[in-house]
């Protein structure tokens, strides 16, 4: 990391570099120019410097794509960052904070795709909870009709479940900066509850439109969850789905990101029918620096649902503020908070009123940079969670965590 986080020094040694597609009088002299800036980069390389080195083979192939030096070149400078996500992280920051080198970073971005157009990824977690089963709050719900027993309400249990996800990508990079890539996934949980456990399979297929100030992209899934045990309840009915997202970034300043990502999808549900329907989201998010070392991110996000029964339809609103920093040596913690209400569209039956429901986040992280397996960092995360529904049914509290490891071959 600390080879490019001085991201600004970085690039002083490409200011000749500007002119290599500038044309030169003489076929050989042109050569000899280049042939020296490999010698540069490779020498940059050699010193422990791979950011210089793929700002300058960058440079090169973005004029010469087809010089094997260059190409080569970038395959061992990207190389030197260890991994492939790596690389792209690093691809993507330098993209955001230095958008007039975009033509040489987007040469090496499509170099690393060529070099590795598939990749698979696996992550593994364990999912402790302190209401495993999202039970209900209160024990009774009052009606028009009376005051009926709550199933299993007010009786919280404690539990520990194990979530995992398998993905296959293949990616094309046909031009620099147009990217597509396909995936295909398979994502589960196991808990002790029969019921509890599921298998999502899902296929997707996404765009990217990388570089400038803007950069967009967008995304089709398909999707099945299918849920173990017996019959399923209505929060755990299996359901097909199909979505389609857009997302796009504005750099507004130096460290500063405007995200907008706008969301819709069909769902379709096996076991209860009158939940079918479309629902949509839009969110928009402010990142920006905070101090020499912390991130400061705040949004607000919208959402409307609309199954087929008109009590379940609803529209929501969320306001979210999180910070994160390095605060111990190798560990970057982070800190969350959320405020959001759903309302629905028409009275809830036998209450004879319309369900209004308030939710209280709060979410602490902690990435354990010193802790490595097979090269990676493992990810504790921790969310207090409260709802306040006018139905109490809905009323419902938990704290869940995850301790998740995500490797990539």
């Amino acid at each position: 990391m600390r080879n490019f986080l001085p991201f600004k020094r970085l690039w002083l040694a490409l200011s000749i570099c500007a002119g290599l597609g500038a044309g030169v009088p003489a076929q050989a002299e042109t050569r000899r120019s280049v042939t020296d800036w490999v010698s540069i980069a490779d020498t940059q390389l050699s010193l422990g410097k791979p950011a210089k080195a793929v700002a300058i083979f960058g440079e090169i192939a973005a004029h010469h794509p087809d010089y094997a030096p260059a190409r080569e070149g970038l395959r061992r400078s990207l190389d030197a960052f260890g991994s492939v996500r790596r690389s792209e992280a690093f691809l993507r920051y330098a993209l955001a904070e230095d958008p007039e080198r975009t033509q040489a970073l987007l040469a090496a971005w499509q170099a690393l795709d060529r070099d590795h157009p598939l990749r698979l990824s696996a992550s593994a977690s364990m999912l402790p909870s302190n209401n495993i089963d999202h039970v209900a709050s209160e024990r009774f719900l009052v009606t028009d009709f009376g005051t009926f027993l709550i199933n299993d309400g007010g009786q919280e249990s404690s539990g520990v479940g194990l979530g995992f996800d398998l993905a296959l990508d293949w990616v094309i990079h046909p031009r620099p900066g147009h990217r597509v890539r396909f995936r295909a996934a398979y994502a589960g949980a196991w808990f002790d509850q029969p019921d509890l456990r599921y298998g999502e399979p899902s296929l997707a297929l996404r765009y990217e439109h990388l570089g400038g100030s803007a950069p967009w992209a967008l995304e089709a899934e398909l999707s099945e969850r299918r849920y173990g045990g017996g019959a399923s309840k209505d929060a755990r009915s299996d359901a097909f789905t199909r979505s389609l997202s857009f997302s796009k970034a504005w750099r507004t300043g130096p460290g500063e990101r405007v995200l907008l990502q706008i969301d819709g999808a069909y769902r379709s549900y096996t076991t209860t029918p009158y939940l079918n329907g479309p629902r949509y989201g839009v969110e928009l998010e402010h990142r920006t620096r905070l101090g020499k070392r912390g991130r400061l991110s705040y949004g607000l996000s919208l959402e409307r649902a609309l199954p087929r029964t008109g009590y379940h339809r609803y529209s929501g609103a969320q306001l979210h503020v999180g910070f994160d920093r390095p605060f111990l040596k190798g560990v970057r913690g982070g800190i969350t908070l959320g405020l959001g209400e759903r309302r629905y569209d028409a009275d809830f039956p036998v209450v004879g009123e319309r369900r209004r429901d308030r939710t209280v986040s709060l979410g602490l992280s902690a990435e354990l940079g010193q802790v490595k397996f097979l090269g990676q960092a493992p990810k504790i995360s921790c969310t207090a969670r409260s709802t306040r529904s006018n139905i109490a049914l809905y009323t419902t509290s938990s704290i869940d965590c995850a301790l998740s490891l995500k490797l990539e071959f």
